[in-house]
């Protein structure tokens, strides 16, 4: 028995992360049980205080607008003060977020603090995280330690929406956030239990800022456009949802449960991934997650929106881990720092294109919900152009 047990954990969990790989997965699976708790109900907050949905995407491609020129920067500081210690720097700015988010009934100076604290977090926090995953992650069991991450983040996640939902219902948004922030700040203990080892190095603005657009890179940068069907998933999928589940408690519980069906489903896709089926994989996750943002404009009632959000959170994860496997092989094969910050510019031009397009759509037209879906279909179908190994430049 104890035998079967060790075959399974050692075929589906990464059998020897490293104490830095464990650290961040408790420090993420806290993150996003603190974020997971509110995120959902981010778009529909700002909804309920008077923001159109084509306002609400403006906002966030201003944002990415911001994250776009201010990500080398990130860089930088990430290099002079190490990856996790940048990481730490992020904290305080998510936090303001939160409350500027909350301080906009009373005044609108709040949307200027509020825009400028979440691009703060994003330009220390995210460099750090992947720069830290691809230096002290194993190439061995790479596949396997993306999906024990998303495994770890997904079940720390299963509960938040529900646990959101709750407290909205029951204290209100205040409350709600007042506890989402003392969990983000708590989530910072993990990374502080091992003395973060790093050399300062230099880290240029200006060919950062133009590598994305290089021959040799213009194939990946195209594939990491395809995320801009996140900024969809973030924004106009809640919305759309709470149109059909007019409850938020029930919302987070629908969510909740697409979270758990998923996370099971994930590790097997990162053992896979080892296995060197990541081509493959990858595909098959694009095309069902195209599926997924075509069959919407079906969805009716609950059933169906459970669904949909479960069939959708299991493809995204077929293609997110191969994805991010290559990502990182490649971060370690040449220079972390560049190939990482590469990445998220390039996701920040996905999501503008993408926040700017659906607020076209809407405005002109408020309940086009199909078009937006089919937007982010077409999006998602990016993915596909992702090479097999990354060339240098």
């Amino acid at each position: 028995m104890i035998g079967h047990i060790r075959h399974y954990i050692e075929h589906y969990f990464a059998p020897h992360p490293s104490q830095e790989v464990k650290e961040l997965f408790i420090a993420s699976g806290m993150l996003s049980f603190a974020t997971g708790s509110v995120s959902l109900f981010e778009p529909i907050y700002l909804h309920s205080i008077g923001f159109s949905v084509p306002q609400i995407l403006l906002f966030n491609a201003a944002l990415y607008v911001l994250y776009f020129f201010l990500l080398p920067l990130g860089g930088r500081i990430c290099r002079r003060h190490g990856y996790e210690h940048t990481m730490l720097f992020s904290s305080p700015f998510l936090v303001l977020w939160y409350i500027s988010l909350y301080a906009i009934p009373w005044n609108n100076a709040f949307i200027g603090i509020a825009l400028l604290s979440l691009v703060m977090q994003k330009i220390l926090y995210w460099p750090g995280y992947h720069a830290n995953f691809a230096t002290w992650s194993s190439k061995q069991e790479r596949g396997r330690e993306v999906s024990n991450m998303a495994a770890v983040v997904g079940l720390a996640s299963i509960l938040a929406p529900t646990f959101g939902g709750f407290i909205v219902v029951f204290f209100g948004f205040k409350v709600l956030l007042l506890i989402v922030a003392a969990l983000i700040l708590l989530s910072n203990v993990p990374l502080l239990r091992t003395p973060e080892l790093y050399v300062p190095q230099e880290f240029k603005y200006f060919s950062a800022l133009i590598r994305p657009f290089k021959k040799s890179a213009r194939r990946r940068t195209l594939a990491f456009l395809g995320f801009g069907e996140e900024l969809i998933t973030l924004v106009v999928w809640p919305i759309f949802m709470i149109t059909i589940i007019a409850n938020f408690a029930s919302l987070g519980m629908i969510v909740s449960l697409a979270m758990f069906i998923n996370v099971l489903v994930i590790l097997y896709v990162g053992r896979m991934s080892d296995e060197g089926e990541r081509s493959g994989i990858l595909r098959s996750g694009v095309l069902y997650s195209v599926a997924s943002w075509v069959l919407r404009p079906i969805v009716s009632g609950a059933p169906g929106v459970f669904l949909m959000d479960t069939f959708y959170r299991i493809s995204k994860n077929m293609l997110n881990v191969p994805l991010l496997s290559t990502i990182y092989d490649d971060a370690r094969e040449g220079v972390v720092m560049e190939t990482v910050i590469h990445f998220e510019m390039a996701l920040a031009l996905g999501k503008i294109i993408a926040a700017t397009s659906a607020a076209m759509i809407l405005w002109k037209f408020p309940n086009a919900w199909p078009t937006v879906f089919v937007l982010a279909g077409a999006f998602t179908a990016l993915y596909a152009l992702m090479p097999r190994k990354i060339p240098q430049s």
